[in-house]
């Protein structure tokens, strides 16, 4: 078994040496290819050892095979395994390699129609109090720690899964309350307050694992020292999330991790429309700014209001309809 950064191993076979010179060339140029990509990398992988004879060979059946939809794929899912597919076959022609690129219009244009669950305060508040009645266990002797204190940072700054589970301890200021995101999605660094509450909560946090001194250790480590890996993580939230009396779907699954972030930006919208006055296209650049996007459009699909936020929102935005838009009336 070849052993890869983040420990993840690849199977032995006739492509698994083009595949990992591919990764380690793609981190070369400074793409952070960890995590998801690794993963997706591993599965083609899997594929091409299958269909291979004799030499590393991506060929268009096999190209074809794994980049068809699966059952229950979202899209955006298929999509990110294309784009990788056409990388690999891309380097493996500039190697002298046989492969397929994937045609750019093979998929059907991406189209945003995912509905993500929204949590209420009160269910973020029974999930924090959940996780914070982990009990101490030998075989993973941070996690009754960690695990309450991440979980307040997702819902509490609306990171991305990665941005958190990597941060290190240099990068976070508890004497301001700042933390700092560096190069994260496109490569984009930005610094994000916390709410006092949080900054508090964490700096107890940093007692009691003995964070004395800014260092390059993870802020959120593993049994190991190394950050938790995403479906580790993944499974402990749904198993909190049960605990917490939050039910399955209509899918018949749980709310995603990444949910806490759709929920930190819809709740923040609301707050600052709502509570705070704020006009709406003031809004949303903050909120941008703030979770890392690098346009007002992705912070819009982020954006899935639920009944009880329309009459905030349409309040928020009478100071402009009502200069804009004239009253029509009709004569009797």
């Amino acid at each position: 078994m070849s052993e890869i950064k983040r420990k993840i191993s690849f199977p032995s076979g006739i492509c698994t040496r083009v595949c990992l010179d591919f990764l380690e060339f793609m981190r070369s140029i400074g793409l952070k290819y960890e995590g998801v990509e690794v993963y997706r990398l591993r599965d083609i992988c899997i594929h091409m050892n299958k269909n291979a004879v004799d030499m590393p060979v991506l060929s268009k059946d096999t190209v074809i095979d794994i980049a068809q939809r699966r059952d229950g794929e979202a899209q955006g899912t298929q999509l990110n395994r294309i784009r990788l597919l056409r990388k690999l076959a891309e380097y493996m022609v500039s190697m002298g390699f046989d492969a397929y690129i994937v045609p750019k219009n093979f998929a059907q244009k991406y189209k945003y129609d995912f509905k993500p669950y929204i949590f209420s305060r009160e269910q973020i508040s029974d999930i924090s109090n959940t996780a914070g009645k982990l009990k101490y266990n030998p075989c993973s002797p941070y996690a009754h720690l960690v695990i309450p204190a991440i979980l307040r940072v997702f819902f509490g700054c609306g990171l991305r899964s990665a941005e958190a589970r990597m941060i290190r301890n240099s990068h976070v200021d508890l004497d301001n309350g700042v933390l700092f995101i560096e190069k994260s999605k496109k490569n984009i660094s930005r610094y994000v307050p916390m709410s006092q509450p949080l900054t508090e909560y964490l700096r107890n946090y940093a007692d009691e694992m003995g964070f004395s001194t800014p260092s390059d250790a993870y802020f959120f480590p593993s049994s190991n020292g190394e950050p938790y890996h995403e479906k580790t993580l993944r499974d402990r939230f749904r198993k909190l999330l049960s605990e917490a009396g939050i039910t399955v779907l209509n899918n018949g699954k749980l709310p995603r991790l990444h949910d806490a972030r759709h929920s930190f930006i819809v709740h923040s919208y609301k707050k600052l429309t709502g509570e705070l006055g704020m006009d709406f296209y003031t809004a949303l650049p903050i909120i941008a700014a703030y979770v890392g996007h690098t346009n007002i459009n992705d912070t819009e699909r982020y954006i899935h209001l639920p009944a009880f936020d329309y009459s905030s929102i349409t309040s928020a935005g009478s100071p402009v309809t009502d200069v804009c838009v004239p009253e029509v009336t009709f004569d009797a």
